[in-house]
């Protein structure tokens, strides 16, 4: 399988140190969340993270126990949504649309132990960060490309 866009997206859900380090410190497998705009179905960037939470599932097996929530809205109700997740142990929550930042870096500042990623977010905290693909690689082959035309 090789898909540019769908190794950086299992590389960010890999954290392969963060998720030993929790494994060592858990006596439980700690929770990976998704939160998905609409379904996996899409064939778009909900599908993406699926499939990539599907191979960190496939890499990590019982070490990790992810949960997916589809079709939450960018809105007050994803809060919740977050808030609830954390509540419920997830160690990392991956909040997987751009609309999601400010809803869920709310919530982080109330779960200083779990740590929030948004997608092509721009936003900073402790425990919030952002991720994106490198989208850099195909546009400078589209150029490249373009340039030849």
């Amino acid at each position: 399988m090789n898909k540019p866009w769908l190794k950086a997206i299992t590389a960010t859900v890999a954290l392969s140190a963060t998720v030993a380090a929790l494994s060592a410190q858990a006596a439980d497998a700690p929770g990976v969340a998704f939160v998905y705009l609409g379904n996996p179905g899409d064939a778009g960037w909900t599908f993406a993270h699926d499939a990539g939470s599907k191979e960190a599932e496939a890499k990590y097996g019982s070490k990790i126990k992810i949960t997916r929530v589809e079709n939450v809205p960018e809105s007050a109700d994803s809060e919740r949504v977050f808030r609830d997740l954390a509540n419920k142990s997830n160690k990392i929550i991956f909040a997987t649309s751009f609309g999601y930042q400010d809803f869920a870096l709310k919530v982080a500042k109330d779960f200083p132990d779990t740590v929030f990623l948004t997608v092509t977010g721009f936003k900073k905290a402790k425990n919030f960060g952002t991720y994106d693909v490198r989208m850099y690689q195909g546009a400078y082959l589209a150029g490249v490309a373009a340039g030849y035309a």
